[in-house]
């Protein structure tokens, strides 16, 4: 593998550094668990080296976890606080959506070991 990131090994680092950062703001405002830090961590360790199918796997993940708190984020649609819960929820969505479907974080996580 060459020195220079590919596009895909890109948009994965991109996806996984908000699943890194999305943890840290809401423990700094909410308070909560390490775990899902943690967890960012291990995506970012995943898609840097594009394991094969961890696109896949967090894919689900992602979708699973913003589909379970949808109902309650829409419930709630005029309070502040939801808000950006939904917006979160939304933005998980699309990066499920972009790590199952994106041709090139496709082939960075089938070519890899």
């Amino acid at each position: 593998m060459s020195n220079s990131l590919g596009k895909g090994q890109k948009l994965g680092i991109i996806i996984a550094l908000y699943l890194i950062l999305k943890p840290v703001l809401n423990r700094l405002v909410l308070g909560g668990s390490i775990l899902p830090v943690v967890i960012g961590i291990a995506a970012l360790f995943c898609l840097y080296f594009g394991i094969r199918r961890s696109n896949i796997v967090i894919a689900v993940l992602l979708m699973l976890g913003a589909c379970a708190y949808l109902p309650e984020n829409l419930r709630y649609i005029g309070f502040n606080r939801y808000m950006i819960y939904l917006a979160e929820g939304i933005a998980d969505m699309l990066f499920a959506v972009v790590l199952a479907f994106h041709p090139d974080i496709r082939r960075h996580c089938k070519l890899s070991n």
